[in-house]
């Protein structure tokens, strides 16, 4: 089955999915970011008397005998048709993503039912890769993995061709080989609603491989597991190491504060220690400055009690 042809069965496969899910009654419509789209109301102004488009239960656009668009997330972007009232979004985002509801009333003020119309914006695949790993086994045959990688990771199809033969909707294949079948060519394509890429690579088993063959996700795990773990591992010993040094520095400074405060305190002395250390023999009774000073004078007698204290 060639590849243009698994890609209309996909497609059609999306198509009636999204009619099973959404109803009949539903319009569904796909697009890609940065895309525009025009959704129909189904209406002619002749017959209608007012109308409103709504999204998430918020009013963007109304009829009332004049347009008017009220404020909301499309604002710039919106336009509505004034005679036939489809909608026009420019520049579609992953945002725009939704449920619309068209309400009316005709002339004769007759409510006509709502109409649901449901967008969908797809990122479009932009790369396609394959990972491989292949292992030599002890019956000297090799088993072979191959792991389809999409640029994007919604409302993906994969499909595989190996050969005559093909896998659908599967990310993963895993298949055996012997050295007598040579090179093998391997096509992964991915598609989504909106866009389709595919990738090839070539398989091989090779007697002389003596160890498993890690061109795949095996490497991604050391790249993107390993490494962050281990530097994280040596990030905490280096912030624990750091911190200790800390604690022992400031241990050490606090001890040698204490000796230096220990030899300052040993050598204060007052100013009556200094005065006592002049060359005069001390006296058993309690001695003044001023004794100190008139030691050695005749005490004479007081003529009064201030020339005492003199």
């Amino acid at each position: 089955m060639s590849g243009g042809t698994l890609s209309s069965f996909s497609k059609q496969g999306i198509l009636l999915l999204s009619i099973l899910h959404y109803g009949v009654g539903i319009s569904l419509f796909n697009k890609a970011v940065g895309d525009s789209v025009e959704l129909p109301s189904g209406l002619e102004r002749e017959c209608i008397k007012s109308m409103e488009w709504k999204y998430r239960k918020m009013v963007i656009a109304e009829f009332d005998g004049n347009v008017s668009l009220p404020r909301s997330q499309f604002k710039g972007r919106l336009e509505m048709n004034d005679s036939n009232f489809s909608l026009t979004i420019q520049e579609l985002t992953l945002q725009d993503s939704g449920e619309f509801l068209i309400s009316a009333a005709s002339n004769k003020g007759r409510q006509i039912p709502t109409k649901t119309i449901h967008l969908q914006v797809h990122e479009p695949i932009s790369k396609v890769e394959i990972q491989k790993e292949i292992k030599l086994l002890a019956n000297q045959s090799c088993s072979v993995w191959l792991l389809c990688n999409v640029s994007v990771g919604s409302n993906l199809s994969y499909t595989w061709e190996r050969g005559n033969e093909t896998y659908r909707d599967d990310q993963q294949i895993h298949f055996s080989l012997s050295p007598a079948d040579g090179d093998i060519s391997v096509t992964c394509n991915g598609s989504n609603p909106v866009s389709e890429k595919s990738s090839s690579a070539t398989v091989k088993c090779s007697n002389d491989t003596t160890t498993p063959e890690y061109d795949t996700w095996m490497k991604w795990c050391r790249i993107y597991i390993v490494v962050p773990v281990g530097g994280a591992v040596v990030l905490i010993v280096a912030v624990a190491v750091y911190y200790c040094r800390g604690r022992c520095n400031t241990a050490a400074l606090t001890d040698d504060t204490r000796m230096k405060d220990t030899r300052s305190n040993s050598q204060v002395m007052s100013i009556y220690e200094n005065v006592d250390d002049l060359a005069v023999p001390r006296l058993n009774t309690l001695q003044t400055l001023y004794d100190k000073i008139t030691f050695g004078r005749q005490p004479e007698t007081p003529c009064s009690s201030y020339q005492e204290v003199l």
